[in-house]
């Protein structure tokens, strides 16, 4: 693995978005199948440390990619917010 990216995901507040452990798998399944992934709940939302593994082939852009999985109607309710700069 290379570097990593943490990811606060919550649910939007004019949305009824549903338990945060059924989001955190949606989420976790429509990511990229070779990226790492450490998972944590807590409370109505849940964070995600995610890094990628060094590869030859150029990394998917994190952002593009989040933007692109949060147009999943089961994920719609909920949305992301970069918090690297936390850990």
């Amino acid at each position: 693995m290379t570097d990593h990216r943490v990811v606060l995901i919550e649910p939007r507040p004019t949305e009824a978005a549903g338990a945060p452990e059924l989001a955190a798998v949606r989420f976790l399944a429509l990511l990229p199948e070779d990226w790492h992934y450490e998972p944590h709940v807590k409370g109505t939302r849940f964070t995600v440390r995610l890094s990628h593994p060094s590869r030859p082939t150029p990394i998917p852009d994190l952002n593009h990619t989040l933007n692109r999985i949060f147009t999943d109607p089961s994920l719609q309710a909920w949305h992301w917010t970069d918090i690297t700069h936390l850990d």
